[in-house]
């Protein structure tokens, strides 16, 4: 359900009369007038945006679980030295 500018507006008269008859309050009052402003400010600025959100195909691949295509892996060529153990990172 929309909100009318025109249901915000009396909202905001509203808010404007309890501040005017409630001294101690008026600070709460205003708080609830500025946001009730911003609402109506934002609600007149936004337009609908276009949806920015694609999603790409590999993307999509991944999240419903179709294969994806992987790239070639280049291998490096193992230093085999006097002593060593391959692979282990504990070579010196």
């Amino acid at each position: 359900m929309a909100i009318t500018n025109q249901q915000i507006l009396r909202k905001i008269i509203a808010e404007c009369e309890q501040a005017m008859q409630n001294e101690s309050k008026v600070r709460e009052h205003a708080k609830a007038v500025q946001s009730l402003t911003d609402l109506l400010l934002d609600q007149d600025s936004s337009a609908p945006a276009p949806s920015t959100s694609s999603i790409d195909e590999l993307e999509w691949r991944k999240m419903v679980g179709q294969p994806v295509p992987k790239s070639p892996v280049k291998q490096e060529k193992k230093v085999e030295a006097d002593g060593a153990n391959g692979d282990s990172l504990l070579d010196f």
